[in-house]
């Protein structure tokens, strides 16, 4: 963390037994450490909090990703649905203007079939 080496640190202890003396150093090295253990352990709680932020941050692109492609789609199955509704709907409107033209044009169809039709006069008469 810090990139402290041997020689650093025993000049630092060194440096520490002259102006501290013998009867203070243990105390202040004592100090010390347990400020550098807190140091630490709050750096790398800030590392794993940012970390999570990273991670929830990638999530959020993800799913933000994910919901314009099924939005996408969504428009396409709209465009589709709506273009089969107005095909029905033509195809609605050409067969009632067929009919229509039909009894205009014709009058009215005869839709009786053959087999109903008594074309035996002998038939009649019983």
């Amino acid at each position: 963390m810090f990139d402290v080496g041997f020689t650093e640190l025993m000049l630092v202890g060194v440096i520490g037994l002259v102006i501290l003396g013998p009867e203070r150093l243990p105390v202040a090295a004592r100090t010390v450490g347990k400020w550098v253990g807190k140091i630490k352990h709050t750096v790398s709680g800030v590392q794993r909090e940012i970390q999570e932020e990273l991670r929830l941050e990638e999530i959020r692109k993800k799913a933000q990703a994910n919901q314009e492609a099924m939005q996408g789609h969504m428009d396409d199955l709209r465009y589709e649905a709506d273009l089969m509704e107005s095909s029905a709907t033509m195809a609605a409107e050409d067969n009632t203007g067929s009919e229509t033209d039909n009894h205009s044009i014709g009058g009215t169809m005869d839709t009786t079939s053959p087999e109903s039709s008594n074309t035996d006069p002998e038939a009649s008469k019983h």
